[in-house]
């Protein structure tokens, strides 16, 4: 079913669904120790799992939410120029495009306050040269008039949704972060010339945490997988017409907190990646891809745990060690309260897996990753909203470093950099990387 966009005429009415924040099979166990938004229409999918009969893509990775991802600049959330007025402190939704044409990258972010009941606007700054940015007064009018709202966004993604070679943005928003967790709507943002934007509401409402997108289906189009306590893939027609499946994946995952597709074992059909809070009883795993076109726990491989580390925020799938294979990056914080000062979502650590073959890894974190002397993790201090994976001293191997931490204008963030020795050993260090 086409989207109907972008006027209040469309909207369509949705029941707001309470979720909280917060196996089996034949699977596998790697070791380790605004005014201008309309709503869209989007048809229903049945629930027995599909199998489509692919067959595998060459580089089934194109177009994807992380290959996307992966910027070229390197920024300070809070260095950003923000509007006067009208936006949220939250910055952890964050998405890179290039969003007036002139071939550099621009930074949108979806805001939202904690705590705090209703919408606020999002915000795109542009990149006017250098990677210097600038908040330019016309930004509301490259929206329609109205910025994009959000009450809590956690994640935003880019694709070509409509498939006329311009990035467009997805927002997944959670809601309100408390009792009763009425849920929020994922905003979808459509490029529709260059610096010209419309977006639209979609209908489902719900405690949507994270997400990605790819082509699930080999049909040449950007699909999207919506996380959250019942999570779902939007499948695409194309043309930014999308239809709601369940039929995709087997829901044998209670909540999902993160999420990327992948070409993990680089087979040629993307894998799904999704992050739990281990002290829920959800595992993290990889459900691996297949002719199918679905992600059953019967083909999936569990990610070991790192107490008291149990949320995932965050997947990285790159090759650390110079062997050809994509090895894994976590980006991990706590998931419940170990006392004062170590409380939920305090505190941060990175979890690094070596790929063995046949889609088995090795948590080599105690041996290759350097931490502060002393603290098995970084304590009581922020987490991280995103690592990136760049080559950032061009020694030819990749090193890891956050995007931003969570909160707070400090310094902190600025030179922190995990750099490979060439062999997947990361050690810590902090450096002038060139932060904007």
């Amino acid at each position: 079913m086409r989207i109907e966009r972008f006027t209040k005429a469309t909207a369509v009415a949705t029941v707001l669904a309470l979720a909280a924040c917060g196996g089996g099979g034949n699977e596998t166990a790697s070791s380790g120790g605004g005014s201008s938004g309309g709503s869209s229409g989007v048809s229903g999918g049945g629930s027995a799992l599909v199998d489509l009969g692919l067959s595998p893509q060459a580089n089934a990775d194109a177009g994807s939410s992380y290959t996307n991802a992966a910027p070229d600049i390197r920024i300070s959330y809070y260095f950003l120029p923000h509007p006067p007025a009208g936006v949220g402190s939250l910055r952890d939704a964050v998405a890179y495009l290039d969003a007036d044409g002139d071939g550099d990258t621009d930074v949108f972010m979806a805001t939202g306050d904690y705590l705090l009941i209703g919408e606020t606007g999002s915000f795109l700054t542009f990149n006017t040269g250098a990677d210097i940015f600038a908040w330019q007064t016309a930004t509301p009018q490259a929206f329609g008039g109205a910025l994009p709202p959000a009450e809590h966004a956690r994640k935003s993604i880019t694709a070509d949704f409509n498939s006329d070679g311009l990035a467009d943005i997805f927002v997944f928003d959670h809601g309100f972060d408390a009792p009763p967790f009425p849920g929020a709507a994922p905003k979808l943002i459509l490029q529709t010339a260059p610096g010209t934007f419309s977006w639209t509401r979609m209908p489902d409402v719900g405690f949507h945490h994270g997400g990605a997108a790819a082509d699930i289906d080999h049909d040449g189009d950007i699909d999207i997988f919506v996380g959250g306590s019942d999570p779902f893939f939007y499948v695409n027609d194309g043309a930014a017409g999308f239809t709601k499946a369940t039929n995709r994946f087997d829901g044998s995952m209670g909540k999902v907190f993160s999420a990327e597709l992948i070409d993990v074992d680089q087979d040629g059909f993307v894998d799904l990646l999704l992050g739990a809070h281990e002290r829920d009883g959800d595992r993290t795993a990889i459900y691996w891809g297949s002719s199918t076109g679905a992600y059953s726990v019967a083909s999936r491989t569990l990610i070991p745990a790192a107490a008291p580390y149990g949320a995932v925020l965050d997947f990285d799938a790159e090759d650390l060690d110079g062997d050809g294979d994509r090895d894994l990056v976590l980006n991990r914080t706590r998931d419940g309260d170990d006392g004062p000062g170590l409380g939920f979502y305090m505190g941060r650590t990175v979890q690094v897996l070596l790929n063995s073959g046949n889609r088995q890894f090795s948590d080599v974190t105690a041996t290759h990753v350097d931490k502060p002397t002393g603290e098995p993790g970084f304590g009581g201090t922020d987490w991280f909203p995103w690592l990136r994976v760049q080559d950032i001293d061009a020694d030819g191997d990749l090193d890891l470093f956050p995007d931003n931490l969570a909160s707070g204008t400090s310094a902190e963030a600025t030179g922190l950099v995990y750099r490979n020795d060439g062999s997947g050993h990361f050690t810590l260090e902090w450096v002038d990387v060139g932060l904007r």
